[in-house]
């Protein structure tokens, strides 16, 4: 476990940068097709959520990552042009895609491949069924039409379609990650002026339409 220093650090670093991709990549790719769009962001996310448990040797930073990330995600609130459930939605979906990471890190961490194949369809299907429990209720309250819930076919697909593909990029990356395991060392100590540069720059993508 490093410092409580380091520790912070790395927090601020590591949720700054998806917070960062979020508000640069993450609204680029809603103008690609769905199918690609929808399946590109959170294996990103879960490799920043994955690097940061391995920088900082905490499942808890996996959460308080994604808690910044939604928070500079939040300030979209204030765009008048934007509906509030444009942003709410992608809020929980970060939190709740970190509340998968945060529950199978350690199953992935184990040796056998079958447990590492396990915990990265857990994470790919797990967070989208979650999500459609939440705009299902969602819908129910407000009547807002969510594109996921016109028809069983809409849900199935963006459940298990669009999770396999996040689950077949994930697992390249993991092929990746054994390839690169001792050529790249990706753990480093965070200093102040990196994570709060990176966070300086995730808040400005974030306010600049706003001005």
């Amino acid at each position: 476990m490093k410092s409580k220093k380091s520790l912070i650090l790395n927090i601020i670093f590591f949720g700054a940068l998806w917070g960062l991709l979020e508000a640069s990549l993450g609204y680029g790719l809603q103008f690609l097709p769905p199918l690609f769009s929808g399946s590109v962001m959170f294996p990103i996310a879960a490799i920043i959520m994955y690097w940061s448990y391995r920088n900082t040797k905490s499942p808890s930073a996996i959460l308080l990552v994604a808690l910044i990330a939604a928070s500079i995600k939040s300030i979209n609130f204030f765009m008048p042009s934007l509906l509030p459930i444009k942003t709410y939605n992608p809020m929980i979906a970060i939190m709740l895609q970190s509340l998968l990471v945060f529950s199978f890190v350690k199953v992935f961490e184990r040796k056998q491949i079958g447990y590492k194949i396990l915990s990265i369809a857990s994470l790919s299907f797990g967070w989208r069924a979650l999500f459609i429990a939440n705009i299902a209720i969602n819908h129910a309250l407000t009547g807002f039409p969510f594109s996921q819930l016109v028809s069983s076919q809409a849900t199935l697909s963006f459940i298990f379609l669009y999770g396999l593909m996040e689950t077949g990029i994930l697992f390249v990356a993991f092929l990746a990650k054994l390839g690169l395991k001792r050529k790249v060392n990706l753990e480093f100590e965070s200093h102040w002026l990196l994570s709060f540069s990176m966070l300086l720059a995730a808040l400005i993508v974030v306010v600049m339409p706003l001005i």
